[in-house]
């Protein structure tokens, strides 16, 4: 025993007199509970640094407590019928759970963990704490958590997109800029705060270290806030009077191609998306966001390849190309014929009438003198068909194979007309922005601090003139009085596709893409409304008046802040 005690008295000396550093800070650790701060997630902005999406503060109330020690549940001292459910009834309500839910999970003799309430706002959690206070060994505790808001709303959803769980319980993007940065977003660096437990709480010295959590960097893109929303606003009116399937559109920056809003109908808050409203939105959400989904564009590609055309000097100015009779037999007598639309003359049309008129056989023509080398060099130019740049995938577009522009007649024909090819909302803005733009094509753009290529020229600037001004007859044609606007004068071009295959057979697509002012042109406005059901279907009729509306809005507005509206 002597020999023990000495044993002890000499490590007990040692241990004071010379103490081993890594074993003490053992002992210290043992005795410290490490609390990990996750970082919030990043910010996405607008051009003017108006929130889109962000991380606000919120609390959880969770039940955290053996069954032995909680004070409803323990084998003595336990705190029963009308008694507890007088102390828990204003927790409750704070917490917006029913009064029987709450003390059936708090009366749980099996139970030791349960969320009970989430998304609890700073105040809420202020005035449950007051109560859980007075509340010992009740099992209740408020932990911090973070939850996404969305200040706009609908207003530029598609885009922002919104977050959903993972099999972890992580939260990552479900859609839009918050799925195509979820690396970026999430990478924020990690905190913690180191305490001592006393009586399984944070005692007197409770915080021996603490290191901030760092969120990332925030998103700051080009989109604005307020171009989204009055966009929104022009989409929402169209689907009522005209009752689409679905309606997209988007408005480009004419100067940089920025992308300052893109939306759709059917939308959606990403703030409180349930299950079903995903389930619902399926067909919508599934590909990055409107700017990306792909169209036959119809009419709308004839200004490419007449411009291309005069470029080349594939045609002559002044040429002029019959219309057949309005029924042209490429392919002989028995083929299916092309048609032109109702109204358009049938008269030798050049190409400003083949424009003015939107004629399919002078359309068709033009092509041919072009070929199929010839459209395709019209395409890249313009970058009709190219990758976009933008986050997310982009999209599989329909365009003609080796074989099929070996058929060299119907393929550029049909081409030309803008069938059997596909393009995006946005590709098609920006091409029409490098018309407005005196032919220099700029990459879109949704990010302010990202660079992007330099400008490239589709054609040449007296080329480009020339189309712009035919699009201005376009929409100022004395047939077209719906699309007229007394305080300044645009230019536009409407597409109208006729589906032939499926289930949409008969059925249409309704396009218009348009410029203003035509001095100093500032934005691009491109509208395309699928399968509307009402009483019209023609492009200048159900998406024109949109675009019309858009651009009014968009100059009154910037002309009214000294042109300060596109936010440049």
């Amino acid at each position: 025993m002597a020999l023990g005690f000495l044993a002890v008295l000499f490590r007990l000396i040692q241990l004071q007199a010379f103490p081993e550093t890594v074993r003490v800070h053992a002992v210290q650790r043992r005795a410290e509970v490490v609390q990990l701060l996750t970082p919030p997630r990043g910010r996405i902005l607008d051009r003017h640094g108006r929130l889109l999406a962000a991380d606000l503060p919120a609390y959880s109330l969770v039940l955290d407590l053996p069954p032995e020690e909680r004070r409803y549940t323990r084998p003595t001292r336990a705190l029963l019928g009308e008694a507890a459910r007088l102390e828990l009834q204003p927790v409750a309500e704070l917490a917006g759970v029913q009064l029987g839910d709450l003390m059936r999970k708090l009366q749980d003799p099996g139970r030791t963990y349960s969320m009970i309430a989430g998304g609890l706002s700073r105040g809420t959690a202020s005035r449950l704490l007051a109560h859980l206070k007075s509340m010992p060994a009740s099992g209740l505790q408020l932990r911090e958590t973070a939850l996404r808001s969305y200040p706009q709303g609908k207003t530029l959803a598609h885009v922002v997109g919104f977050l959903r769980e993972n099999e972890d319980g992580q939260r990552v993007g479900g859609l839009g800029l918050e799925a195509a940065c979820q690396a970026q977003l999430s990478g924020g660096v990690q905190g913690h705060r180191v305490a001592k437990p006393v009586a399984r709480s944070f005692g007197a010295d409770p915080l021996l270290d603490v290191r901030d959590a760092r969120p990332p960097a925030d998103i700051r893109t080009t989109l604005d806030a307020h171009m989204g929303n009055l966009l929104r606003e022009e989409l929402l009116e169209l689907a009522l009077e005209h009752r689409p399937d679905w309606v997209s559109g988007v408005i480009l920056d004419v100067k940089t191609s920025d992308i300052l809003a893109a939306g759709a109908w059917p939308d959606f808050d990403p703030g409180h998306l349930d299950q079903g409203a995903r389930d619902a939105l399926g067909n919508l959400i599934g590909l990055s966001f409107p700017g990306q989904w792909p169209f036959e564009p119809g009419s709308t590609l004839k200004p490419f390849v007449v411009s291309t055309a005069l470029a080349e000097g594939a045609i002559s100015p002044g040429e002029r190309f019959s219309q057949e009779g309005g029924k042209w037999r490429i392919r002989g007598p028995r083929s299916p014929p092309i048609h032109n639309a109702l109204g358009v003359p049938d008269e030798p049309l050049d190409w400003h009438g083949v424009l003015l008129h939107s004629s399919n056989i002078g359309a068709g023509k033009i092509g041919l003198r072009l070929g199929a080398a010839g459209l395709q060099r019209a395409f890249s130019n313009f970058g009709l068909f190219g990758p976009s740049g933008l986050p997310g995938r982009d999209p599989h577009i329909l365009r003609p194979s080796e074989s099929q522009w070996a058929k060299t007649r119907w393929t550029v024909t049909a081409v030309s007309m803008g069938h059997q090819v596909q393009t995006t909302l946005v590709r098609l803005a920006a091409a029409y922005g490098a018309m407005a733009g005196d032919g220099i094509l700029r990459e879109p753009g949704l990010f302010l601090d990202r660079p992007r290529p330099q400008g490239r020229r589709a054609v040449p600037p007296e080329v480009a003139a020339l189309i712009r001004g035919a699009l201005v007859d376009v929409v100022e044609h004395p047939r077209r009085r719906w699309l007229h606007q007394e305080k300044f004068r645009w230019g536009g071009k409407s597409g109208t596709v006729q589906k032939t295959h499926g289930n949409e057979a008969g059925q249409y697509a309704s396009l218009f893409v348009g410029f203003a002012p035509l001095v100093d042109p500032q934005w691009i406005v491109a509208v395309l409304a699928e399968n509307p059901h009402g009483k019209e279907h023609y492009g200048s009729k159900v998406a024109g008046p949109a675009v019309r509306d858009i651009l009014a809005r968009c100059f009154l507005e910037w002309e009214g802040s000294g042109g300060k509206l596109s936010g440049s």
